[in-house]
């Protein structure tokens, strides 16, 4: 079992906690009891990785035989039998043996002496005190590898990229950067005045208040702000200031008249503006005042129209009265005074006519250009209310969708997925139409994990064309944030016999706990995880697993020793 990341997804996961079975070949390990050749792999001769059984009986590693399956004619190299991909299994019982072996670890010629499952291997390596690593400030610089237990030595004394804390400020700072540090950056180290005015000790970060004391530092004249030009060393300026009063008096009075021909021009132009605000505020009386003439104007242009309308009405019912008349009489007199009062009424109903569009004209272009502000808001708010009602009706539709999926969910970290139409889904995944399907969400309590499965009927990855791919999705859930993270559960998949009940094909795993795959999710779902040579296709048509055009799978999760939020 291994962490798998689906094409397009971002980024990778970090070794399983069990062996990977996505390596090329067996496991080359040291075991501490050799293991019979039953269990080595004829084509890598290698101790069998994810062994994978044969019609003709004998075993080889997943990787190895799908290779040896994509020869032209592909033959067993021991018996010479023809090897066919829907004879090939997974042979699950072999996979337990060979897992439950002792090996010794992989760095057992750097002194750990340590023996342990095949299964636990990659958990013991990652914590293996003899295993070479790189030094945690690599990032930093730092290209030295040591033994994991020689790391807190080398951190300690030996590496230039650890941090120290400078002794003026405080900051933490890489050895190899210290000096650099105090000769240019620090802002608490003690420096001396660099105009040699003879003052010591000062702070970097008060230099710029000590220049303002410096008595050798060149100063303004006090009165530059009013022209004067002078700059020198702040112990001339109080001679030159002593001295030159008259010229600074004349350029203080001088200024003060610039300030009064300036004051002057902003009072007269801040008249001016008060003089335009008047008239601007006058002008939006009078417009606020027309507008409510022109809405009261197009009220009863209103009113006026629906009297007419229903006058035209009254009389279209007449002049059909009159028509019926005419077609139930035959006497010519009733037939002529008929004709008479119906060109009449005719007439009538013309002149009512002119009159509608008159007003109509009348409204429209009288009121189009005054009055069009005041439908326009109602337009304005019609479509608002339109608008309002639309928001509620997508808010009732995707409470509806919650309402059915809870219904369905499972609360027990138990799923059990039925898959109809398999022939039609299969055939969207073979065309590309849909290549995979999401399951609905289950839980492992009322207040747990949020998970779903996902899988790939035409296969993904290495299993693409011939096997059925099926992964597990961490999704983000509404009390993650009162979970343990990362999620630790063991995992079980499984495809359900539909026959005799009895060979249910499963495949388990427990999370790897740094794979992004397993911590707090931070968008709708984590990168899926699972296998993606879970079963071969013709396993799943068989008669045993598929039924009626439907398939059953089964995801477990562990929850014994989960704790409620």
């Amino acid at each position: 079992m291994s962490d798998y990341i689906p094409p397009g997804a971002a980024g990778g996961p970090p070794p399983s906690s069990l062996p990977s079975d996505d390596g090329e070949g067996g496991f080359d390990e040291e075991f501490v009891s050799p293991l019979d050749d039953r269990y080595r792999c004829p084509v890598c001769t290698f101790i069998l990785r994810e062994p994978r059984q044969t019609g003709c009986g004998h075993r080889y590693c997943n990787y190895c035989i799908t290779i040896k399956l994509k020869e032209p004619a592909p033959t067993c190299p021991i018996d010479g039998e023809e090897l066919r991909q829907d004879e090939v299994f997974p042979d699950l019982f072999c996979k337990r043996e060979i897992l439950m072996s002792k090996v010794y670890c992989r760095f057992k010629k750097n002194g750990c002496q340590e023996i342990v499952l095949l299964r636990n291997l990659e958990v013991h390596v990652n914590e293996c005190e003899y295993a070479i690593i790189d030094c945690i400030f690599k990032e930093a610089g730092c290209i030295v590898t040591v033994q994991r237990r020689h790391l807190p030595h080398h951190l300690e004394s030996e590496c230039n990229y650890r941090q120290e804390q400078c002794s003026f400020c405080g900051e933490l700072v890489a050895v190899s950067q210290l000096e650099d540090h105090e000769r240019q950056v620090c802002a608490n180290i003690p420096v001396v005045c660099p105009n040699n005015c003879g003052t010591t000790g000062i702070q970097r970060a008060q230099l710029e208040e000590h220049f303002k004391v410096c008595p050798v530092a060149e100063a303004e004249c006090s009165f530059s702000s009013h022209g004067c030009s002078f700059k020198g060393r702040r112990s001339a300026l109080h001679d030159h200031e002593s001295q030159s009063m008259t010229e600074h008096f004349e350029l203080v009075t001088r200024s003060l008249g610039s300030l009064e021909l300036e004051h002057s021009r902003t009072k007269r132009e801040l008249q001016e503006k008060n003089n335009e605000t008047e008239v601007l505020k006058e002008k939006v009386k009078q417009q606020e005042a027309e507008v409510a003439s022109m809405k009261q104007s197009h009220s009863k242009q209103e009113a006026k129209i629906a009297a007419l309308q229903k006058m035209m009405a009254s009389q279209t019912d007449r002049q059909i009265n009159i028509e019926q008349g005419l077609g139930a009489t035959a006497k010519k007199e009733e037939v002529d005074q008929q004709k008479r009062e119906l060109s009449s009424v005719k007439d009538q109903v013309k002149r009512l006519d002119n009159r509608v569009n008159s007003l109509e004209s009348r409204g429209g272009g009288a009121s189009s250009s005054k009055g069009d502000g005041f439908s326009g808001v109602l337009d304005t708010q019609l479509n608002a209310h339109d608008r309002q009602l639309g928001i509620h009706d997508v808010r009732l539709a995707e409470m509806d969708l919650r309402f059915q999926i809870l219904e369905t969910a499972s609360f027990d970290g138990t799923l059990l997925w039925k898959i109809k139409d398999y022939t039609r889904r299969k055939h969207e995944a073979v065309t590309g139409r849909t290549l995979s399907l999401y399951s609905q969400p289950f839980y492992t309590s009322q207040f747990g994990y949020k998970m779903c499965a996902r899988v790939y009927l035409n296969g993904d990855g290495m299993g693409k064309g011939t096997h059925m791919s099926l992964f597990f999705v961490i999704m983000r859930g509404e009390y993650d944030a009162l979970l343990p993270w990362p999620f630790r559960q063991k995992v079980t998949l499984m495809l359900l016999d539909q026959d005799q009940g009895r060979r249910h094909l499963s495949d388990t795993f427990r999370p790897d706990p740094t794979s992004s795959s397993f911590k707090r999710p931070t968008s709708d779902m984590n990168i899926a995880s699972g296998c993606p040579l879970f079963v071969s296709q013709s396993v799943v048509e068989s008669k045993t697993y598929l039924d009626d055009d439907t398939i059953f799978i089964k995801v477990i999760v562990d929850c014994s020793d989960l704790v409620s939020p």
